[in-house]
């Protein structure tokens, strides 16, 4: 089937990006965007550069999106990441200020439920990412996607429950994992994993300890979902690591990688926070 991109337009406006690969669906949408610190975003960028693109708050918060990805493969629903969520803590409001959480929603729009999806993918397990895995009804808690298996690389997994004194303000919000903890959901890889004969998952640490990012190789098509080693378009230049990053060299090594093989083939990359365009075609001109 011929390869093509559509936007749809959600409720709230919301635009749900939909590539076409050979034999995979891809659907990109926001699943509520949220503000974060600027200089911490942008790290070793300054901001007289990136300041006069985007525009910062009173207190230099920058507007991020939690873009998320949703693959359907012949065999296969899979989601990445699930972005904040419907139930932040008063803290994470105060900090974030995030919009009201709409994956469901917008999960409903690409034409699926909660209960379909196969595979939810997490790159890494800070807050931004794992929120959305917390579903609530009549005050009961319980995993968002009750039919997935929730596939995190295993050091990743340790250090969010064990994290050390470098790790600890990034590890704070434990409800999604205490959830998956000895729950038949959860599903821990050590390394490099083929999840289906489309979509490859590859450990390259940078961001965490344990981040993973996602490759989707459909016949001649190819898509990269960096996650937060790419967040933004003022990532794209492999200096520009954010200070979030714990190791910079592994962050930089893994962008040129997927940079230089996005290039050669002509594929899709996918911006997990960008909020105004969500993903790029190569090449670039």
């Amino acid at each position: 089937m011929k390869q093509n991109v559509d936007v749809k337009t959600t409720d709230n406006n919301e635009e749900i990006v939909y590539l076409r690969l050979t034999d995979s669906e891809c659907y990109i949408f926001n699943a509520g965007s949220f503000w974060s610190d600027g200089g911490a975003a942008m790290g070793v960028l300054p901001k007289i550069l990136w300041g006069k693109k985007i525009v910062a708050d009173h207190s230099n918060r920058i507007e991020l999106a939690a873009n998320l990805l949703l693959v359907i493969t012949p065999q296969l629903k899979v989601l990445i990441d699930s972005g904040i969520g419907y139930y932040p803590d008063e803290r994470a409001k105060k900090i974030f200020q995030p919009e009201p959480c709409r994956l469901l929603e917008s999960l409903k729009k690409c034409g699926y439920t909660r209960e379909e999806i196969d595979y939810v993918i997490l790159t890494h397990l800070h807050y931004d990412h794992i929120g959305g895995l917390v579903y609530q009804e009549k005050e009961v808690k319980s995993i968002m996607f009750p039919n997935a298996k929730h596939v995190i690389q295993k050091t990743e997994w340790n250090i969010a429950n064990s994290p050390d004194e470098l790790n600890m303000t990034a590890y704070q919000y434990r409800e999604p994992l205490g959830l998956l903890e000895n729950s038949p959901n959860l599903m821990l890889i050590d390394s490099d994993y083929q999840l289906t004969p489309e979509i490859s998952l590859i450990q390259t640490g940078g961001h965490s300890i344990g981040t993973q990012i996602v490759r989707i190789q459909s016949e001649n098509d190819l898509c990269y979902y960096p996650g937060d080693l790419i967040p933004h378009q003022f990532h794209l230049n492999t200096a520009v690591t954010s200070a979030y990053d714990i190791n910079r060299s592994q962050t930089f090594t893994a962008k040129k990688k997927i940079i230089e093989e996005l290039e050669k083939n002509e594929g899709y990359l996918i911006f997990n926070h960008q909020p105004e365009k969500k993903y790029l075609k190569y090449p670039l001109f």
